[in-house]
């Protein structure tokens, strides 16, 4: 009789083993990298109305989009960028933690004015960055895309979202 338990005891720990590795891997597999999401197509001008740059955007703007970032992300293209959007004005301040990416942070004002620039931000930084005014919305773009297209403060971001 002990020796039947303790087949049935060891055929159920075998089974539970493989049963939690059989778990683990299905949750590796789950979890994908985030994927762009081309919700809008958005410009910079200088206030003259030349323009100066095109990016095609995803747009956070949910609590949770904007907690996400673009955190864990290893790539984005340069015509690339994402755009967040936020209910008030203030002074939005970010941080780099878990961003794998190197970003240009472009705060913006209510009538589309950038307002301050952040270029060449550190991945993985837990350091506080903040504008030096209140801004509105921030454009997140790959680092040294500030300097090559010669964006400003106040040059001018406009954005059209994309029909669904």
């Amino acid at each position: 009789m002990r020796k039947f338990f303790f087949v049935i005891l060891l055929e159920f720990i075998i089974l539970s083993l493989f049963s939690c590795a059989k778990e683990s891997k299905q949750n590796a597999e789950s979890f994908q990298k985030p994927q762009f999401r081309h919700d809008a197509n958005l410009t910079i001008t200088d206030p003259d109305g030349n323009l100066k740059a095109e990016f095609k955007v995803e747009i956070a703007q949910s609590e949770n989009e904007v907690i996400r970032g673009l955190k864990h992300r290893d790539h984005m293209s340069e015509d690339q960028g994402m755009l967040f959007i936020f209910e008030q004005l203030d002074y939005q301040t970010f941080w780099m933690q878990d961003t794998y990416l190197s970003l240009d942070m472009i705060f913006i004002a209510p009538d589309g004015s950038i307002v301050y620039i952040e270029e060449n931000t550190t991945p993985f930084s837990e350091e506080i960055i903040v504008p030096s005014r209140p801004n509105l919305y921030v454009l997140e773009v790959l680092a040294g895309t500030a300097e090559k297209f010669n964006i400003k403060e106040a040059d001018i971001v406009k954005w059209q979202k994309l029909q669904n």
